[in-house]
């Protein structure tokens, strides 16, 4: 898990991370959704109200999380589905999501899914999140 404890909270309008939870099971010290909800609560402390998250991911289209050796280290694969409960334990929601599909070049399915952290109560969501010029 890497944490910004340098970047002051509410700091960002968007967050990208492509790819990288699908190691998170490397940190032996947790378990793996322990440590992608850790992950995602830090990407959620430092998004401003109403910011988002885009997440790529390797998928699996069955019910449960497939480890497999990746070249670079031992990976896992997790449920679109699965990973958007993860999304909501860090107070995140998911609004959209792209599957693309096993047959690229990589050989697996990918998942792209964003999410936001929510607004407060009463305000545009379209309003929160300032725009990147």
């Amino acid at each position: 898990m890497v944490d910004h404890q340098d970047v002051t909270g509410a700091a960002y309008d968007g967050v990208v991370e492509l790819y990288a939870s699908m190691f998170a099971d490397r940190l032996e010290t947790q378990p793996f959704a322990r440590a992608v909800v850790a992950t995602f609560a830090e990407q959620a402390r430092v998004l401003a109200r109403g910011g988002l998250l885009l997440v790529s991911f390797f998928a699996t289209d069955g019910p449960d999380p497939v480890r497999f050796d990746h070249k670079v280290a031992p990976a896992s694969s997790w449920p679109a589905d699965r990973f958007a409960e993860l999304l909501a334990g860090a107070g995140l929601t998911t609004f959209a999501r792209l599957l693309h599909d096993p047959a690229s070049e990589r050989g697996f399915l990918e998942a792209h899914v964003l999410a936001r952290l929510e607004p407060e109560p009463g305000v545009d969501p379209g309003r929160t999140a300032r725009r990147c010029t």
